[in-house]
This record gives structure tokens, C-alpha cells and sequence, in this order.
């Protein structure tokens, strides 16, 4: 319990630091965090979500080019130009669509599970 205690008291201790240094950009750094996330899972959230072909595949191929085009944007300074997770998210998108044509999910059990959560949602809908 009292490292515990040390720890929160020790990154209570960074954050006020932060706060009081007017070069630090911590919204910044939230901000980049967040579009790194949004980025990389975004996509596949909604993929996973509708559409019947996402593989780990596609998901994993999109995860990593997102992310690249996201820091790469950011590094070259184009972020001045638009925020970073709209061409990661994009390039996210582009590559799960590719990449599921080439690699379809071929686990039977889950394109089962996945064809019974669209049909009950079909059925809650129609009525």
C-alpha cells in the first residue's frame, strides 16, 4: 500500500511539473496519443463490426500501416496541415479493404457466429 501511495504522489509530482512548464505541450501529447489509437483501431473496430471478410490479417496489416502514415505525418510536420489520424485512419482503411480481398476470414465458427449476430439484428429491425 505505500508504494502505491509513493507511486501517485510521484506522478502527481510529474503532472504538476508539466503543468507549470509553459513549453510543455501535454494537450499535445494527448491529442497525438488519441489519433494514434483512433488510427490504429478505428478501422477495425468498424470492420469487425460490417464486414464479414476481416481477418486477424487484414486487421493486423491495417493496424501497422495506420499507425506508420500517422507518426511518418506527424514527423514530416504535415500535421500543421491536417491532424495526423485522418490520412492514418485512411491508409488503416485502404489496406484492410486490400487486404481482404486477398485474405478473407476463413474461421467457420466465426463467420457462423458472425452470420447469427446479423441475422438476430436483421430479425430485432424488421420485427
Amino acid at each position: 500500500m505505500h508504494v502505491g501511495r509513493i507511486c501517485v504522489l510521484l506522478i502527481s509530482l510529474v503532472a504538476l511539473f508539466l503543468a507549470m512548464n509553459p513549453e510543455s505541450s501535454v494537450l499535445g501529447l494527448v491529442s497525438y496519443a488519441w489519433g494514434g489509437f483512433g488510427a490504429a483501431f478505428g478501422p477495425i473496430v468498424l470492420f469487425a463490426l460490417f464486414s464479414r471478410k476481416t481477418s486477424w490479417r487484414s486487421a493486423l496489416a491495417g493496424m501497422i500501416v495506420g499507425t506508420i502514415v500517422l507518426v511518418v505525418w506527424k514527423q514530416i510536420g504535415l500535421s500543421s496541415m491536417m491532424y495526423e489520424i485522418v490520412p492514418g485512419f485512411i491508409a488503416n482503411v485502404i489496406t484492410m479493404m486490400i487486404m481482404n480481398i486477398f485474405y478473407p476470414a476463413e474461421n467457420e465458427e466465426l463467420l457462423a457466429e458472425f452470420d447469427d449476430v446479423v441475422d438476430k439484428t436483421n430479425n430485432l429491425i424488421t420485427g
